[in-house]
């Protein structure tokens, strides 16, 4: 191990030997730039990255390169599972066995857009046995998936075994949020564990009445104050709440964060807004503007 290395161990959020399943669909075998330099800051927490490319039978040379240069294990499979999908065929693999802690995150989220290593140390992540950036009270209070992390012991829990063994590959998109998601969530608190994140509206009351998806409502804040610095892909594809302060998000990418805000103009005109399968109600589009006015004074 180089000097650097050692270096970098020392100073790392979390364990030695933790790992990072990244799920990314792929379904022309290659990441794009805003994902390589997302999986560059995991790979700064101390976590072995294994990222699993799904919708592609060919991983192009220009990943295979990638990923061989930052130390990151590349696999692919069919899609289908989505996310939970990914990772239990990851988990399949035996790469979770020895790991003191395992990470489950995403290519759904543009970002970091602030430094990742301090705040896994602001949410002792290496001492908590459930935690993720936010934790949300939409539907039962639930850790987002986007971004998790398990202790060992707490993978080991017969609970959170039962949800990473479902056929998700059977399941619509809507039974894997509620399976997977929010049951992962349900697991914990089943046994007796907290829902630890940097961001919670578990104690606020207005939420209690009027839960949102903070990632929607709470997305400039999250992203100027470095609590929460990444951005949903959904959010600025889609807006599915509507909301007209949304094509003002470039201005809030900090020049100072390494993250190019020409990677989500590439996207957006390449991933056309999606048809929902559910619209917005106008009572959820006023609940959304209202919060996105209110959290714009934050």
């Amino acid at each position: 191990m180089s000097e650097n290395q050692v270096e970098r161990a020392l100073s790392a959020p979390l364990p030695a030997g933790s790992v990072c399943l990244f799920a990314a669909y792929a379904p022309n075998g290659n990441l794009p730039p805003y994902t390589c330099f997302y999986l560059k800051n995991l790979k700064l927490c101390g976590l072995n990255v294994h990222v699993v490319l799904s919708g592609c039978s060919v991983i192009t040379e220009k990943t295979r390169q990638f990923c061989y240069r930052h130390t990151f294990t590349v696999w692919h499979r069919p899609n289908g599972g989505l996310d939970f999908g990914a990772w239990r065929f990851l988990i399949d693999k035996g790469i979770t066995r020895a790991a003191p802690y395992i990470l489950f995150a995403n290519d759904s989220v543009f970002g970091p857009l602030a430094p990742l290593p301090p705040l896994l140390r602001t949410l002792q992540a290496d001492t908590q046995p459930a935690w993720g950036l936010v934790a949300s009270r939409a539907v039962t209070p639930h850790l987002q998936s986007w971004f998790v992390g398990l202790s060992r012991t707490t993978f080991e829990q017969d609970a959170v075994q039962r949800v990473f063994s479902l056929p998700y590959e059977s399941m619509t998109r809507e039974e894997i949020i509620w399976h997977g998601e929010l049951g992962l969530s349900v697991a914990l608190r089943s046994a007796g564990l907290s829902l630890h994140a940097l961001w919670t509206d578990e104690n606020n009351a207005f939420a209690r009445l009027f839960p949102t998806n903070p990632m929607h409502s709470h997305w400039r804040s999250f992203v100027r104050s470095g609590r929460v610095p990444f951005l949903k892909q959904e959010l600025l594809r889609d807006n599915p709440f509507a909301l007209p302060e949304i094509k003002n998000w470039r201005s809030l990418i900090p020049a100072k964060s390494g993250f190019d805000p020409d990677w989500i103009e590439s996207y957006l005109a390449q991933h056309p807004p999606r048809s929902l399968q559910k619209s917005s109600t106008w009572k959820g589009r006023a609940l959304y503007k209202m919060m996105n006015m209110l959290d714009n004074f934050r």
